[in-house]
């Protein structure tokens, strides 16, 4: 007999312990199905407004977005070209006089890849390298100007572009990022020779050619590329012989081959090299600071060429071949006597005689 046909034979005025247990039991079951009921609604409620969202969500996401037959792709309006290239330029320029140089450069850049034939593409350009300028982004800026210079060599941006890339190559070259392990690093100057570099071979003869070959050549000395800055202000004298940084020039190329020759100890060709161009340097200079730098600078460089002379002379010392020690010893003395190196191989040219004379007396 099931518990209902129980319940049914039982007197409601029945308060047997079975009749009550019998209540309770069905009581319990009733709150069980309760239960089960609250919870599948709530999770029915709680998916049904997640459903509600993610289709409101999509809607206002969609909403942005247009369906382009002419390239099968959704675009968002926002970020669309305009239909004419002068209302893309306007739309830039917009951005520009608001100073929201990044949106700008991305606008100009637009119309640039969009209209690239449209007559509004040069100043375009243009005015994205102005925008990455004036952001602060002068690497980009600089390489923006290039592909004026390079994509549109008929705009007559050109001379402005230049100057406005020496600007550039200036910053580069003044700017510093600190040292790393005792060596400052080097990506702003060899960003400055590359930006100097773009001037001289764009406008040769334009009137900061000569400016930015000598700054080749002093960013390049300040990376210790000593080599490298010689040659550049050797092409700045040869090239440019009226310039008004002639003299610094030549000064610069002198300075440069004597700290060259100083990483050697053995390949005196530098310090020749260096000594002679000091001399030629010092005889037409008519700046006094520089003449006594130049003067000083041609002191040290013959003492490094008598001690590198000196120290031959010494080897064959030791070696015990005197006659060939006396030869290096000589040419000290007799050609670089106002050093103390001079002084000193004629001492040694003292003793090496006392010696021979020694060797000599003992043999008799």
């Amino acid at each position: 007999m099931t518990n209902a046909e129980r319940e049914r034979n039982v007197s409601p005025f029945c308060h047997s312990e079975e009749s009550l247990a019998l209540r309770q039991t069905n009581g319990l079951g009733t709150q069980k199905d309760s239960a089960q009921f609250v919870r599948t609604a709530e999770r029915l409620f709680f998916g049904v407004v997640v459903v509600l969202s993610t289709l409101f969500s999509c809607q206002q996401v969609w909403g942005f977005w247009l369906w382009t037959p002419k390239t099968n792709t959704f675009v968002n309006p926002k970020f669309a070209v305009k239909d004419t290239p002068e209302g893309q330029f306007e739309w830039a320029m917009s951005f520009f006089k608001a100073k929201d140089y990044k949106r700008a450069a991305e606008e100009f850049l637009r119309l640039v890849e969009h209209y690239k034939n449209a007559k509004q593409a040069p100043e375009a350009q243009y005015y994205a390298a102005r925008s990455y300028r004036l952001a602060g982004k002068y690497y980009g800026a600089f390489q923006n100007y290039q592909r004026v210079v390079k994509n549109f060599p008929f705009s007559e941006r050109i001379e402005a572009i230049i100057k406005e890339e020496y600007d550039i190559g200036e910053v580069f070259y003044n700017r510093s990022r600190g040292k790393l392990m005792g060596k400052e690093l080097m990506v702003d100057l060899e960003r400055a020779v590359e930006v100097f570099t773009a001037i001289v071979d764009n406008m040769p003869y334009s009137k900061y050619a000569d400016q930015a070959q000598y700054m080749i050549g002093m960013s390049q000395k300040k990376m210790e590329q000593y080599s490298e800055a010689a040659q550049a202000f050797t092409k700045m004298v040869q090239e440019y012989p009226k310039s008004e940084l002639i003299d610094k020039a030549r000064y610069e190329l002198a300075q440069c081959l004597y700290l060259a020759s100083s990483k050697s100890d053995y390949d005196q060709e530098g310090t020749d090299e260096a000594l002679d161009e000091f001399k030629r340097y010092s005889t037409g200079i008519t700046d006094g600071k520089l003449q006594q730098e130049a003067n000083a600078t041609i002191a040290k460089l013959k003492e490094q060429k008598a001690l590198s002379i000196y120290n031959v002379g010494q080897f064959y010392e030791r070696q015990k071949k005197y006659a060939s020690a006396g030869i290096y010893y000589r040419d000290v003395a007799a050609n670089y006597g106002d050093t103390p190196l001079g002084i000193q191989a004629r001492d040694r040219l003292t003793a090496l005689e006392k010696l021979t004379k020694g060797k000599e007396h003992a043999k008799k």
